[in-house]
């Protein structure tokens, strides 16, 4: 634990948003240093970052972001570091394109909105087989998938506390998950 992580705590300007997320660092700085890493939140200004290798404090290194719709970039100074495993990291932006920078606010509007979420929803357009008790196939579209659960368009609304078991495409070779249907939303116009 470095102790000048608790003066940085203290000058904050920018409130934190729990959010699990994938980020890469990379950069001249620190050659040796390529890891990726995932988020426990984030802001406007920087992010806490637990990866396997711990850069020193006031290391900076280019940042990778994941933002949803593209992948920004930052460069970023490292103000504190705890050597706990997995290693933690307080990163501060330095630099980031004004490009960038809007995918950034996006992207914490976005989690942070009216049903904040604490793990980044990607979008996704991908075909998939849901098979609902006790033997109806579904066939529909994921839009977005996190860590916490999926978004899946289906030609009907199945009852919330519904388990079923999602399938991807044959050459995506991953096993069904299973899920619980948690909310539906009946788009079809009605006529």
């Amino acid at each position: 634990y470095d102790r000048g992580a608790m003066d940085d705590v203290e000058k904050r300007q920018d409130p934190r948003l729990l959010l699990r997320m994938p980020v890469r660092c990379e950069g001249p700085a620190v050659p040796s240093c390529r890891t990726l890493g995932f988020t426990r939140n984030v802001s406007r200004s920087g992010l806490l970052l637990e990866a396997p290798q711990v850069m020193a404090r006031g290391g900076t290194t280019y940042l990778r972001l994941l933002t949803g719709t593209r992948i920004a970039s930052a460069e970023a100074a490292v103000v504190w570091t705890s050597e706990a495993s997995p290693g933690r990291m307080g990163f501060r932006f330095a630099k980031m394109s004004r490009a960038d920078a809007f995918a950034w606010e996006e992207l914490l509007a976005f989690q942070g909105g009216p049903t904040p979420r604490s793990s980044l929803r990607i979008p996704i357009d991908l075909e998939v087989t849901c098979l609902v008790p006790p033997g109806t196939r579904l066939q529909g579209r994921v839009e977005n998938l996190s860590d916490g659960g999926l978004l899946v368009v289906l030609p009907q609304a199945v009852p919330p506390r519904t388990r079923v078991s999602v399938a991807g495409p044959a050459w995506l070779v991953l096993p069904p998950v299973e899920a619980e249907i948690v909310w539906t939303r009946d788009n079809f116009e009605k006529e």
